[in-house]
This record gives structure tokens, sequence and C-alpha cells, in this order.
């Protein structure tokens, strides 16, 4: 009777052995972690006058890519600058770029900050002026 018992138990353990290494696989591929690519990309329209930084938004969701179109209509260089956050998980990378005359820039920046970033003309001709600097808000 002992050997009965015995080969029953064998036959019992051996499915589940085997149900383990099954589903062990699965179970590690549910655990790895989620892609940090961003889901959306959206577009910040700067424009840049002698005397002005206008934004189409002042805003945009933490977690995205926002792609800085940065247009400058005048016959002179400006600068616009967007300035970088330290946190304690890394650095927030600003942006700053110099658009010659009637130059058109593109910038893409994952926004992984909460917070509020200044930004401004980045020239000495151009920091004093009231118009060319504000904040861009990440929520």
């Amino acid at each position: 009777m002992s050997s009965a018992r015995g080969t029953h138990r064998m036959s019992l353990r051996t499915p589940i052995a085997l149900l383990v290494l099954v589903l062990s696989p699965a179970a590690a591929a549910q655990s790895r972690p989620l892609t940090t690519a961003p889901t959306l990309v959206l577009d910040v329209h700067i424009t840049v006058t002698n005397t002005r930084i206008v934004l189409d938004r002042h805003s945009a969701p933490r977690g995205v890519e926002a792609r800085f179109i940065l247009r400058n209509v005048t016959a002179k260089a400006h600068n616009f600058t967007l300035d970088t956050r330290k946190t304690t998980g890394g650095v927030q990378h600003g942006l700053s770029r110099t658009l010659e005359p009637h130059e058109q820039k593109i910038v893409r920046l994952f926004l992984d900050y909460r917070g509020k970033l200044l930004y401004f003309g980045g020239l000495p001709a151009d920091r004093g002026k009231t118009g060319m600097k504000g904040f861009f808000a990440i929520v």
C-alpha cells in the first residue's frame, strides 16, 4: 500500500511542477515596467518679435512630449530660453535656442517635471523687455 501512495504523490507533484514552470514566464512578463515613451506629443508654437515672446499655450500636462516650434519673425537674431529645474529624480532639461532672422526651429522636450518654468529672451538686448519673459506651467 505504501508504494501505491508514493506513486500517487509523485503523479500529483509532476503536474504542479509543470504548472509552476509554465506560469513563471507569464508572471515575469507582467512584472516588467511599462515603456516610458510618451503617448502624447503636444505642439507649443512660440513666436519671437522684437518686443515680445508669444506662446499659443502656457501649460502642458506632465508626462507628454512637447514639440516647441520656435519662430523668429523679425530681421534680427533673438533667443528663447526655457529655464531648467532640478528635481530629486534628475534634471528637467530646459532649452535655449538662438534664432537667426526669420528662422524657425523645432525642439522636442519630454516634460517630466511638474511646476512653473520661466521662459525669457536670453540675448542681452532682450533681457530688460517685460514682454520677453513669462512662465510655462507643467501640470
